[in-house]
């Protein structure tokens, strides 16, 4: 796939689950109208090659990575699963020693797997979403010894 049809399949799928994720409740009696977010259920998105890539688990909450900074063992192909356990919109990104690599912007309650391959080496992940990053959502990874 050509980076510009992943990027545009990227956009799509950021703009399905914005619109997907807005609902309306009303209030009982007074007839305010509030919009709530909607958890829509997984984001089932993988960047990079996820076949035979070791599962990572994080959790993202407002506004830090859990954990923030993992160490692997090993290097190779790792699929960072990132879980939405916040209240407001989060993102994974990965520098990658060929790039940033990320999720979309997920709504809470959402997943989402970053797959990539990680040589030996330290590297940032962090959210990607307005000032997140400045927040405390940032941490390293650090892969072999």
């Amino acid at each position: 796939m050509s980076p510009r049809a992943a990027a545009l399949l990227t956009l799509c799928a950021v703009l399905a689950l914005a619109l997907a994720g807005c609902g309306e409740d009303r209030q009982a009696g007074d007839g305010t109208l509030r919009t709530v977010p909607t958890p829509v259920g997984e984001a089932a998105t993988t960047s990079g090659d996820a076949a035979g890539a070791t599962p990572i688990d994080v959790s993202l909450v407002d506004f830090r990575l859990q954990p923030s900074s993992p160490r692997l063992a090993r290097p190779g192909a790792i699929s960072f699963v990132a879980t939405n356990d916040g209240q407001t919109r989060h993102a994974l990104r990965v520098d990658g020693p060929t790039g940033a690599v990320g999720s979309p912007a997920l709504l809470p309650g959402q997943r989402a797997s970053v797959a990539l391959r990680l040589p030996p080496g330290t590297y940032k992940w962090y959210c990607p979403v307005a000032d997140h990053e400045q927040r405390g959502m940032v941490g390293r990874v650090r892969v072999g010894a």
